[in-house]
């Protein structure tokens, strides 16, 4: 939701009617026809306004709050993002909101213009070779009255506050006039400084700017929390950056001639093993673990060396030994299968690239699917 930035800038909740004549000592019947109440912020700004002598505030107000229930379906670029929630997944994210842009004369609380205008903010993230990313925002005005036309917008990026922590903006866009009908985009470039681990929270702020009127500030809804790292485990010293809010799935189907007896072990596994680790909707998510005295542990404990191994079969063990409900947590299922198969479905190609890929890092939380 909007937030007042300053002393000029005010959300609006509710309607426009005969409180802000009230506030600056007008009757409503001074108000004329075209006043409506002010309420929250903007009646605070109008009353204000008027005793500095000003004779428009400007407010911009947002339609409805964005709903973040929906973290888990993914962004992909093919994604119809839906007005009032936020879409992320482990590589990019979407919110789209709608709002309110109003000039307000004082003291009457007369409106002078209003424009109705839709943001859709996307980020693009880089989960290997690169520590920046993007981060453009889509206005689209859909209608506008009276001194509400020909606004110019601007945007700045919110993203921490301490200096060794904060994301750094890299490219920003400078002002642009916005118009019913058109979209006009304003792409940033981030990037998380240095080498360690660190999160960002990305909060984009908009200021409107009208003929008339001081300009209008406020934050547009945040985006899905951004993760920046250096890990050589996950893809060597350039780093990357991911949603690390969004848990990803590991998959793999029982049709995979490379893997098929991995799968069906695990398939099995997930659905006789207490608690039914890594199903999604019956059990929780599995996490990482990269202690190698514990991942030995698990082996050693669900697949001892004492284990006769038949030819061409190894044995396998779920939850993996890579995770911190492996065997050692004393829930687990073991089978002989496969050798080759065995190491493909832990491999580059499988599970080490989901690691990867998504940038799992120790404690990271994953499913596991198995189709």
């Amino acid at each position: 939701m909007f937030i007042t930035i300053g002393r000029r800038v005010a959300a609006v909740v509710g309607t426009l009617g005969t409180a802000a004549a009230l506030l600056a000592g007008a009757s409503p019947a001074q108000a004329g026809a075209a006043a409506k109440p002010l309420s929250g912020e903007c009646a605070k700004e109008a009353a204000a306004a008027a005793s500095r002598g000003e004779h428009t505030v400007t407010c911009i107000r947002q339609g409805s709050p964005v709903n973040a229930a929906q973290a888990a379906q993914p962004a992909r670029a093919g994604l119809a993002c839906k007005a009032g929630y936020l879409s992320y997944d482990r590589h990019g994210a979407c919110a789209v909101s709608v709002h309110t842009f109003e000039i307000i004369e004082v003291p009457s609380g007369k409106v002078l213009g209003t424009m109705s205008f839709r943001v859709a903010q996307r980020t693009a993230l880089a989960a290997k070779g690169s520590r920046t990313w993007k981060h453009t925002i889509n206005i689209t005005p859909t209608s506008t009255t009276g001194a509400a036309r020909g606004v110019i917008a601007s945007l700045t990026m919110q993203c921490g506050r301490a200096a060794k922590s904060a994301c750094q903006v890299t490219s920003a866009p400078g002002a642009k006039g916005i118009s019913v009908g058109k979209t006009t985009s304003f792409p940033v470039g981030l990037k998380s400084p240095g080498s360690k681990t660190l999160t960002h929270k990305e909060v984009p702020v908009l200021t409107l700017r009208a003929a008339v009127g001081t300009p209008a500030t406020g934050s547009l809804p945040a985006a899905a929390t951004v993760r920046c790292d250096s890990v050589k485990a996950v893809s060597g010293a350039k780093g990357g950056c991911v949603h690390s809010g969004f848990v990803p799935t590991f998959s793999m189907s029982r049709t995979d001639s490379k893997v098929k007896e991995a799968a069906q072990h695990v398939w099995d596994a997930q659905r006789k093993l207490k608690g039914h680790p890594g199903l999604r909707g019956q059990g929780k998510p599995l996490h990482r673990t990269t202690d190698k005295k514990l991942i030995d542990k698990n082996r050693s404990k669900a697949c001892p060396s004492s284990l006769s191994r038949p030819t061409g079969k190894s044995c396998d063990e779920y939850p993996f030994a890579s995770t911190k409900e492996g065997g050692a947590s004393g829930v687990y299922s073991r089978r002989m299968i496969n050798a080759k198969q065995n190491s493909t479905a832990g491999g580059s190609k499988y599970l080490l690239k989901a690691y990867n890929d998504n940038r799992i890092l120790d404690g990271d939380a994953f499913w596991v699917a198995i189709s």
